[in-house]
């Protein structure tokens, strides 16, 4: 640790000037890596105050596609310095790591390549470089709460394989994961031999080669990360397609076992507890949402639990709309609610319990999905069946303090069914939701149970 905190000190601290922050403030930062005995950039966004505060923050990993790097999502930034600069959603901060390693340099190809933060042979050990190296150096050097419940890392393309990897490899590590249009399955890649060999106008025997085309460049990110070969020069890798654009037998079970599905099976195995939310566009031009649906079939059929969400689009025009979604995932926005009656008889015969929602400033309560408005927990246990909002709503502002409110109802005995164990307590109660739009919400209130 001493020899991480060294290199930062020296390299220091410098402001990317591209990024303009209504609140907060973007470092580009350098630090030593132990996995990869070099100096590695990272981008780091600091909330509002973070200077002065005193405070440790909830930290939330993003993780850039393959055509970009540390720096070039600024509107993902902007969505984080828009949710906390408005007071909408907890402060956190958020860190943009660098995922490119240059694998075919020796070969005459200089053009980085996407790591997929796998531990290879040829592009080196990416997966401990993140999971062990960025984590441990971000909480050694900013205030950070250093536990899983808050620590989230999400990710576009193929930045979003590598964030559900190592999420399902390490839940240990992180409580919510998220992706953003993004290769979640390798299965159904058997099919896409025609869009590789199209980068061959010379026909069979293909000889492929990262300077084809894009399509081949990600083939051969693929076999750097998953089927690096050491003696099969000069690109060092065995590709899942052989000379004439079909499966090729002998590497394909090697590329297979790196897909998600996989890493999901042997999470579903271990008993582990992990927040899993991803969406693509109906549009995908690069198949991600053929990949995604095979991925989100294979945990229906693991039981696993996740949040899946379509949206009219393609791959990379969303990520600004769709990453606060993300974020309000792992940190919902700020709402407070007020349920009446603040005192529950265990005996009542009443039909509802009221509740009395607010978002914080500038969000309009007009704006809630009221159909996905329901009681997710209670003191403190998550139910197995949430209580879904039912009869009718009002906006008025019953309080009078000025703020708007959304009264919804829930069926009393629904939840005097959850509370029969705590007559005499105070008990808070977890009330759940989504805006239109897709931003997650959460509010909690105390009720007193009288039996």
């Amino acid at each position: 640790m001493k020899r991480l905190i060294l290199a930062l000190v020296v390299v220091g601290f410098f402001a990317i000037p591209t990024f303009v922050m209504a609140g907060g403030t973007v470092e580009e930062m350098t630090f030593f890596s132990q996995a990869l005995g070099e100096d590695m950039p990272l981008l780091v966004y600091l909330p509002e105050g973070y200077g002065t505060s005193g405070l440790s923050y909830p930290v939330v990993y993003f993780i850039h596609g393959m055509t970009s790097d540390h720096t070039s999502n600024p509107q993902v930034v902007e969505a984080a310095d828009l949710l906390i600069s408005n007071g909408w959603t907890e402060p956190f901060i958020l860190v943009l790591p660098n995922a490119y390693c240059f694998p075919f340099v020796d070969a005459g190809y200089p053009l980085p390549i996407h790591s997929s933060f796998t531990n290879s042979d040829l592009n080196g050990d990416y997966e401990d470089y993140f999971t062990e190296d960025i984590l441990e150096w971000v909480e050694a050097t900013l205030r950070t709460i250093p536990d899983r419940d808050h620590r989230f890392v999400t990710g576009h393309s193929q930045g979003g394989y590598s964030a559900m990897r190592v999420a399902l490899r390490h839940p240990n590590l992180f409580s919510k994961v998220g992706a953003h249009s993004s290769p979640l399955s390798y299965e159904p890649m058997v099919g896409f031999g025609p869009m590789i060999v199209a980068e061959y106008p010379d026909g069979t025997p293909y000889d492929y080669s990262p300077h084809a085309g894009f399509i081949s460049k990600i083939l051969f990110a693929y076999g750097a990360s998953f089927t690096p070969n050491l003696s099969n020069s000069p690109w060092f890798v065995d590709l899942a397609f052989d000379p004439y654009g079909l499966p090729d037998p002998a590497v394909l079970p090697r590329f297979i076992a790196h897909s998600n599905t996989h890493w999901a099976a042997e999470f579903a195995a271990s008993g582990a507890d992990l927040g899993i939310y991803f969406d693509c566009g109906t549009l995908d031009e690069m198949g991600a949402n053929y990949l995604t649906q095979y991925f989100a079939g294979t945990l229906d059929v693991l039981g696993v639990p996740y949040t899946q969400r379509w949206f009219v689009g393609d791959h990379h025009s969303h990520i600004g709309i769709q990453m606060p979604i993300h974020f309000t995932y792992f940190l919902p926005l700020s709402a407070t609610v007020e349920i009446n009656p603040d005192t529950l008889k265990l005996r009542s015969r009443g039909r509802w319990v009221t509740a009395y929602l607010e978002l914080p400033g500038g969000l309009a309560v007009s704006d809630i999905d009221v159909s996905t408005i329901a009681i997710t927990e209670v003191d403190g246990m998550e139910l197995a069946t949430a209580i879904h909002r039912e009869g009718p709503t009002a906006v008025s502002d019953v309080n009078g303090n000025g703020v708007l409110d959304l009264m919804v109802k829930f069926d009393r005995s629904d939840l005097i069914e959850q509370l029969g164990g705590h007559g005499g307590d105070t008990v808070a109660i977890v009330i759940d939701g989504q805006l239109l739009n897709g931003w997650y919400l959460e509010a909690v209130d105390t009720v007193k149970v009288v039996n």
